[in-house]
């Protein structure tokens, strides 16, 4: 088995064919070919199926892709730092943000980064914990900015506070429930939450329990505040979020905040990464520009 083998496969399952793969790969489709089939004799195992519509993988197939991807991130990330102990700091830096980091962070802390490291790719995966997690455990990303569940990370992994975030309850402007001050008075409305029950985005569903409601109707789920502000000033739903994100117009003139007297639990937003191995003097420095802006965010804050 060969990383160049294991390049062939990744390709070949992130692109859905042989024939894309190849091209993407600037190699022939033969040889392309050639390299999957040799990594299925050397394992012993068939790892993909083909049909009219592309391929798919096989149960040793997705065991051998989660494998496949921590060693192809960390060969890469031997190449950068390699490149970064000869003074020649390059590659990609692989980042994972939640929406609350992504509008109080990334504009600081971006261009800052750049500045300093003009050679490194910056690749940012946007979503909600549920979806980082994952990706940070099979090191699809080396590092997440992110709010994290009261459970903690998760296995493998380790995380350090940032923030804690203050929420509020949001709805248009001339919402007929604007002048609602407990959450009761709220308790017939439709609500846009912001993943599931349990995580940081879900705990819209948290606070209707701790009140002793019955559960909110929810009529939409949605990742991104470019989302949530689109169905909160174009309908009378509700939603609860981040007070600075409204404090800091992120959600545009439309939409207000609720004053009710409840008050929503709290989640840390954390810098979070794996257990092992240690971060790359790049990502190392991405995360230490994400304490410094943190520590500003925290006094806009108070």
């Amino acid at each position: 088995m060969t990383l160049q083998q294991l390049r062939a496969f990744l390709a070949v399952v992130e692109c859905g064919s042989f024939r894309r793969a190849a091209g993407q790969l600037a190699v022939s489709q033969a040889g392309l070919t050639n390299s999957v089939q040799a990594l299925e004799a050397a394992l012993g195992v068939a790892l993909l199926v083909r049909s009219a519509r592309g391929v798919t993988l096989t149960d040793d197939g997705r065991r051998l892709h989660a494998r496949a991807l921590l060693i192809h991130h960390e060969a890469q990330r031997a190449m950068d730092e390699a490149a970064s102990a000869s003074g020649e700091a390059g590659g990609t830096l692989h980042v994972g943000v939640g929406p609350t980091t992504t509008a109080l962070m990334l504009p600081q802390v971006v261009p800052d980064f750049h500045a300093r490291f003009p050679a490194v790719r910056l690749r940012l995966m946007s979503g909600l914990y549920e979806r980082l997690r994952p990706a940070l455990q099979q090191g699809q990303i080396d590092l997440a900015i992110t709010s994290v569940p009261d459970d903690g990370a998760g296995p493998g992994l380790v995380s350090k506070v940032l923030f804690k975030t203050d929420l509020t309850v949001i709805g248009r402007v001339g919402h007929p429930r604007m002048q609602a001050r407990n959450l009761r008075e709220l308790a017939a409305e439709e609500w846009v939450a912001m993943g599931a029950a349990g995580g940081p985005g879900g705990t819209v569903l948290r606070l209707f329990d701790e009140q002793g409601l019955a559960p909110p109707r929810v009529a939409a789920t949605c990742e991104s505040f470019t989302e949530l502000a689109a169905l909160i000033g174009s309908t009378d739903w509700l939603a609860l979020v981040p007070a600075v994100i409204v404090q800091r117009g992120f959600l545009g003139a439309q939409v207000l905040p609720i004053r009710i007297k409840e008050r929503a639990h709290r989640y840390d937003n954390c810098l979070v990464q794996r257990a092992e191995p240690p971060l790359t003097p790049t990502a190392a420095a991405f995360a230490a520009m994400c304490e410094s802006c943190a520590r500003i965010v925290g006094r806009l804050k108070a």
